[in-house]
């Protein structure tokens, strides 16, 4: 397998060390990268350079063959602390197939199931994900284990969640990388449930103080709701799969906090829902409003844009979504834990929307 892939429009060899940084770069959420966190960055790409007395030296190389291939610019300003001087900025372009991905994909020789990988339109993040993969097919390929998700990534890229973040790219797709070819599945978190009545409704809660109220709630005066749930937060995303273990759930509404992490959860789950065929995830209106109405804003939280706050608060449904959608973009939240049991005793409204809709 060839270590170096020739530069755009250039003769001279990209170094591997070149591309592994180029790679790890294309994945920095900004367009620029102060040398601090290109630091940081260098020694994921390179770990082994940590003890070598060269690094900074090897450093400066790896950039200038970067800025020969016009896959980054630098900053004119230098830090001189050492030698050589390194450039105090970097600017990254947006990732997307480029002549070089390509010409590296050209290079390795890819095990048969990989061989789309020549023709298609690449980054070189991308591509560094199908070598690792390649390799992993050429050493285990023929093993017939199968492991959860997590224990196969750690194995193939050495990071437990780097699946987590490829299964929504292109990578994963008809007749490309799948599931199968990695022989591996999504484990089903568990689910702490509590029974609570006979009802097919199964409420689901994100924080640990308020599914403990609840439980206490509507075991005293029970509803449709058979079943409560402790999301556990963002664990819910997951643990959304363990559903299909509980034949007798028709119906999951869910309660959580509104901020941008509280909406993205149960949109989260509902659209793995959906995928899995498990029973839709709503939204407890009733809670919701009880905790629009009485809930106090808690102010420093970042403010969304308008658009972002209502893709993260469309999952409520009006009213409550552009109730919701006016705190976030004033940088504010609510705490679920204001529907306490005083609230809950006073207001018997919030039990809207924990019931089993008929078609």
């Amino acid at each position: 397998m060839s270590s170096v892939i020739a530069y755009t429009n250039h003769s001279d060899p990209l170094p591997a060390r070149a591309v592994r940084l180029a790679a790890a770069l294309e994945e920095w959420p900004r367009r620029t990268i102060t040398l601090s966190e290109v630091w940081d960055v260098y020694a994921t790409a390179d770990p082994a350079s940590a003890m070598r007395p060269t690094r900074r030296a090897e450093l400066a190389t790896t950039l200038e063959a970067l800025i020969a291939a016009r896959l980054i610019t630098c900053s004119r300003t230098r830090d001189t602390s050492a030698t050589p001087a390194l450039p105090t900025r970097l600017t990254l372009p947006s990732a997307q197939p480029s002549p070089t991905a390509a010409a590296l994909a050209r290079t390795i020789a890819w095990r048969p199931e990989l061989a789309w990988a020549t023709s298609a339109r690449l980054t070189l993040g991308q591509v560094e994900v199908l070598r690792a993969v390649n390799v992993w097919l050429r050493d285990r390929g023929r093993d017939d284990d199968n492991a959860p998700l997590r224990e196969r990534s750690l194995e193939v890229f050495g990071y437990e969640k780097r699946l987590d973040t490829l299964l929504g790219t292109s990578l994963f797709a008809p007749d490309r990388l799948s599931l199968t070819l990695l022989r591996t599945f999504r484990s089903r978190p568990p689910l702490s449930t509590r029974r609570v009545g006979d009802g097919p409704v199964m409420l689901v809660v994100e924080n640990a103080d308020t599914f403990d109220t609840l439980s206490r709630v509507l075991t005293d005066a029970p509803c449709e709701v058979g079943w409560i749930a402790w999301g556990a937060g963002a664990a819910f995303e997951a643990s959304v799969a363990s559903i299909a273990d509980l034949t007798e759930v028709r119906h999951v509404a869910y309660f959580g906090d509104i901020d941008a992490d509280g909406l993205r959860i149960p949109t989260s789950a509902s659209a793995t829902a959906a995928r899995d065929e498990l029973p839709p995830v709503r939204p407890a209106t009733g809670l919701y409003q009880l905790l629009l109405q009485a809930g106090v804003p808690q102010p420093g939280q970042p403010r969304l844009s308008q658009d972002k706050a209502a893709e993260l608060t469309s999952w409520l449904g009006e009213p409550h979504a552009s109730q919701s959608a006016a705190l976030l973009t004033r940088g504010c939240r609510l705490a679920q834990e204001t529907v306490g049991k005083r609230l809950l005793l006073t207001a018997p409204q919030w039990r809207d929307g924990l019931h089993w809709p008929t078609p």
